[in-house]
């Protein structure tokens, strides 16, 4: 931006104060709207470390699914746009089959189970912390979807598999941090 380019914009905004209060709002309601999503993502996020404790098999990535198509509904009621939950189920499942290494892992986790004794106690905690890393992942790509305007209609798989695959290496620390948070509370209330 050139000198005169920014005299000219700090005039006009100067000039026009009724558009600049505009500007402070807008962007003090997508902060708002940003942060009620986090805190839904976070609350799920907790859902599904939690669903690690199931003990039966492959229940628990069923039920995973399903924790993440309800947090995409309700992201979708925050975002005003309109849910379709069969189409949802199919992005899900799309961007879960892009995060192929960690859903193996989490896989192989909740198969561990099988095993009695020590296979739940070791599949719980691996099922615990994967799940809420890809539950975070799928959050934070509808979140920036739909903050971009998009919908469940007009969805880029090749750019949201790419956000997504980003997103679970952060998740996986936020799930940590969930799974921590939760256990501390239970000790708390013990």
């Amino acid at each position: 931006m050139t000198q005169q380019q920014a005299t000219a914009s700090a005039t006009a905004a100067e000039a026009n104060p009724e558009d600049q209060v505009e500007q402070e709002i807008d962007a003090a309601e997508a902060a708002t709207l940003r942060r009620q999503a986090d805190i839904r993502i976070k609350n799920h996020v907790l859902v599904a470390t939690t669903l690690g404790l199931v003990p039966l098999p492959l229940f628990d990535l069923a039920l995973l699914v399903g924790n993440q198509v309800a947090m995409v509904r309700g992201l979708s009621q925050l975002y005003a746009v309109d849910f379709d939950e069969v189409r949802t189920r199919a992005i899900i499942t799309s961007l879960l089959a892009g995060g192929a290494p960690v859903l193996a892992v989490v896989g192989l986790s909740s198969g561990a189970k099988l095993m009695p004794g020590i296979g739940s106690l070791l599949g719980s905690g691996s099922v615990a912390v994967g799940g809420g890393a890809l539950t975070y992942a799928v959050g934070q790509v509808f979140v920036q979807h739909f903050e971009g305007g998009g919908n469940l209609f007009n969805v880029d798989p090749a750019r949201m598999r790419r956000l997504f695959a980003r997103k679970v290496k952060e998740g996986e620390a936020v799930a940590a941090e969930a799974r921590a948070e939760a256990a501390g509370q239970a000790k708390g209330a013990q």
